[in-house]
């Protein structure tokens, strides 16, 4: 494997129901995850990529969306080192948006918001802030999964605040 001697770094993905998560996962990657556990375009599974990454090897996850699938969180969170949030733009702030932002805050990990979908409907980045009362010192960027709009710089971001904070 050509990651072995390279650290290995634990990324989710979170974000409520159809915010992009799948597609983020393939954009990123450049890869069609080989399993997808879906029923009527709900994923039903978690999405899982690696990704050789500078000197890290990253392993990517993704949850389920639907709230339903929401005591997989924990698991997935176990050892994360970071994580990346997904808000769908044509939806607007959730309030399971809001869960998920109390749950990646709880875990005190570097993270990134990523307000998905902005090649169909722009939202500003100020109102996700106050709304789900983000820091400053968080990253909060408009993306696009599909045209690839800033989805390297949510990566690039994400990965100096990991090994900032870790000195990985």
């Amino acid at each position: 494997m050509e990651g072995e001697n390279k650290s290995i770094i634990k990324i989710v993905v979170f974000g409520a129901l159809d915010a992009g998560k799948t597609t983020f996962v393939e954009t990123i990657s450049g890869k069609k995850l080989l399993m997808k556990g879906e029923f009527e375009r709900i994923t039903n599974s978690f999405d899982f990529v690696q990704l050789d990454y500078d000197n890290y090897f990253i392993q990517l996850f993704a949850t389920p969306g639907h709230r339903r699938f929401s005591f997989m969180w924990n698991t997935l969170a176990i050892g994360m080192d970071g994580a990346i949030f997904l808000i769908d733009s044509t939806v607007g702030i959730s309030p399971v948006d809001k869960e998920l932002m109390a749950f990646i805050k709880k875990h005190n990990v570097p993270y990134v918001v990523a307000i998905n979908k902005d090649d169909l409907v722009h939202l500003s980045q100020e109102n996700v802030r106050e709304e789900l009362e983000i820091s400053d010192e968080v990253s909060v960027i408009n993306t696009s999964s599909v045209t690839k709009q800033n989805l390297d710089l949510v990566m690039e971001t994400l990965m100096m605040d990991i090994t900032n904070t870790n000195n990985k």
